[in-house]
């Protein structure tokens, strides 16, 4: 599977082996009231993690693709003021971490879908989030 965010806040899927010389995606919602700026599968490729810009401050979203669109948020984030712009999964540790615009850092736990850690990495937007293979550390980068 494949996928892209979008400026207007949709995560669209497709699948890649697909035969067709145009394929659609096999799924598509709105995961972000303004903007989705990045997302991550977890675990397997049926959850997703989204980060991007919503009215309500939920920037960072946890979906199932196996149920309705209507009911596949599965956890939303308060975060992040002005927008989640980065994520990165670190499986072995069942950790999602976002970077912000404001340059903020939060570290969440999948597993009981909560915030453990919030600092400020930058003074301006994440733009990059690196894992080591190990998943002792991470790189931020922004425009800085």
């Amino acid at each position: 599977q494949c996928g892209v965010a979008d400026g207007e806040g949709f995560l669209s899927i497709w699948q890649v082996n697909q035969t067709t010389s145009n394929p659609k995606p096999y799924l598509s919602w709105q995961c972000h009231s303004k903007t989705t700026s990045d997302f991550a599968f977890i675990t397997s490729s049926s959850l997703v993690a989204t980060s991007g810009q919503s009215n309500d401050n939920r920037n960072v979203c946890l979906w199932d693709t196996l149920v309705s669109s209507g009911n596949s948020l599965i956890h939303a984030f308060t975060c992040h003021d002005h927008g989640a712009t980065v994520l990165q999964y670190a499986p072995k540790h069942q950790l999602l971490i976002s970077g912000g615009r404001k340059g903020y850092i939060c570290v969440f736990d999948i597993r009981q879908r909560q915030i453990l850690y919030t600092f400020q990495a930058h003074e301006s937007a994440v733009k990059a989030l690196a894992l080591d293979p190990s998943e002792d550390y991470f790189v931020t980068g922004s425009a800085e």
